[in-house]
């Protein structure tokens, strides 16, 4: 098949989770002999469009116009026929989107007026401008299923008015629900919804009708490592406990939260090694949460470095805010044999078991200081959790065939179905 992976942002811009899903599942389609158009958009500011040719594999990366700034509800014409320029050349028999937010709302319906279009929900972005459901005022609460579907939207007009500039409450009001008919519109185009694990599907299904057209599609570890790094030390008690928090630092992934609940641990115990681009100031907030805590706090990483680094610690902490529709970080960890801790850790538990991924609570500093004491005191209980971390993780290229299989049994002109 011709197939086009169309995302918002690519590496080498980009190298979040949903990045990297795409820019993989892209190589093991190719690997599968398939031929594959990788294409997304760019960062603002980044106007040159750049082009890469590899043996059944094309990338573009669409630059972005200073003068087309996204309207408010992130309609972005001239950028959505670029693209759709760029698909019709290339005539894909298969569309597979992986997230739209820095490209047009549209871009499902008129993607699948050239093939069909499968669409990846990988946060619950089409629903919510803050993408995870979370608001920023502990004071407001999502609405739930029930009044999501009746539009009872006012807790939403009052969490995203912080974004909303000037803005009045009734015109925020008019935005979200015209938003959300433009999600419901790229829904009912798709022929093939995918999620990343049953969560995330329980999740969506209870705020949107799916229509029976979602498949989990898990998108495995996306990155192979060399290997060049002895295992993680084992943990003994007799030096400090070295953890291991990689991905973004940012308030919602946890990362104060983190730093927080060491900072109250007895001098000397622990060390945090931090590895990922960090969100603006965010660090000078962590070394004054916890002036005393040596604390490592890296850029961005490649797979050599992770390695490396998990081979000094004992413990991956993942302590995130957010409803993790699959945490990769979780599988990175687990693939480099470090016990993992984290919040929303659902769906990792869901895939590797309980007893594997420890849940602990988000916003609660207290609940990991205390955790972490109990380690202290008792180091065999990390080792016991050491013990089951499992000898492979799945890769993410074992999943092109499961979704190329998917891709071609959703074409609604056959009257087949995705199972």
């Amino acid at each position: 098949m011709r197939i086009a992976v169309v995302a918002s942002l690519l590496p080498p811009d980009a190298e979040g989770g949903t990045e990297r899903v795409a820019a993989t599942q892209a190589r093991g389609l190719r690997a599968l002999g398939h031929d594959v158009l990788l294409l997304g958009g760019r960062p603002a500011g980044a106007a040159e469009t750049l082009r890469l040719e590899q043996p059944r594999l094309a990338t573009v990366l669409l630059g972005s116009d200073p003068d087309e700034a996204p309207d408010p509800l992130g309609q972005r014409p001239g950028l959505l026929h670029r693209l759709l320029a760029e698909l019709r050349a290339f005539q894909p028999e298969r569309v597979v989107i992986q997230n739209w937010w820095n490209l047009d709302p549209d871009l499902t319906v008129r993607c699948a007026a050239i093939a069909p279009t499968a669409l990846a929900l990988h946060d619950f972005h089409g629903l919510c401008p803050r993408s995870f459901r979370t608001p920023h005022d502990e004071g407001i609460a999502c609405p739930n299923g029930a009044q999501f579907r009746a539009r009872e939207l006012d807790a939403c007009a009052r969490c995203v008015a912080p974004l909303a500039g000037s803005l009045k409450a009734s015109r925020i009001r008019s935005l979200l629900e015209q938003r959300l008919e433009l999600f419901e519109r790229q829904l009912a185009a798709a022929s093939l919804v995918l999620v990343p694990s049953r969560t995330h599907l329980v999740r969506m299904g209870d705020l949107v009708p799916l229509e029976g057209k979602a498949r989990i599609l898990e998108p495995g570890l996306c990155q192979e490592f060399p290997g060049l790094a002895p295992s993680p030390p084992a943990f003994d008690g007799k030096d400090a406990l070295r953890i291991l928090h990689h991905g973004r630092r940012s308030e919602a992934k946890g990362t104060l939260d983190l730093v927080r609940a060491l900072a109250e641990l007895p001098a000397g115990t622990v060390e945090l090694v931090a590895l990922g681009g960090a969100e603006d100031g965010l660090d000078d907030r962590l070394r004054a949460a916890a002036p005393e805590l040596p604390m490592e706090l890296g850029g961005v990483y490649g797979a050599a470095a992770l390695e490396e680094a998990a081979a000094r610690c004992h413990l991956a902490a993942l302590p995130s805010r957010l409803p993790e529709s699959y945490s990769l970080a979780v599988d990175e960890a687990l693939a480099l044999g470090l016990p993992v801790w984290a919040c929303s850790a659902d769906a990792a538990r869901a895939r590797h078991g309980a007893d594997v991924v420890r849940e602990l609570p988000a916003r609660d500093p207290a609940a990991w200081t205390g955790a972490l004491l109990e380690v202290l005191d008792q180091p065999a209980r990390l080792e016991a959790q050491r013990a089951t971390v499992p000898q492979d993780v799945p890769l993410a290229g074992a999943q092109a065939a499961r979704l190329a299989q998917l891709l071609e049994l959703a074409d609604p002109r056959t009257g087949r179905r995705a199972s």
